[in-house]
């Protein structure tokens, strides 16, 4: 058996490929229905309305609005404010 490495040492040099995870989407930025929310394993943010989850625990908007982020239950979830109501609280508020 050898007492010394050899020319190249296998044991390192191994690497995964990179997975791309987090939030796509942040609090107050518009969707479109279907853009991603959060590459995630895991739910580590859970949907609420108008998101749905994808087989890899992805979140997707189901509809065009505003992405809003909260604890429900201490949960943290993510939801879609519709357009057309983002749009009239905007309005109202100016």
């Amino acid at each position: 058996m050898a007492h010394k490495k050899g020319a190249s040492s296998t044991s390192n040099g191994r690497d995964s490929n990179p997975k791309y995870l987090g939030v796509k989407r942040f609090g107050g930025q518009q969707v479109k229905a279907g853009e991603i929310i959060v590459r995630q394993r895991g739910t580590k943010f859970h949907p609420g309305e108008n998101v749905g989850r994808g087989g890899d625990d992805t979140l997707f908007a189901l509809e065009a609005g505003s992405v809003e982020f909260g604890v429900k239950r201490g949960r943290r979830i993510v939801s879609i404010a519709p357009a057309e109501v983002a749009a009239s609280t905007v309005e109202a508020s100016a």
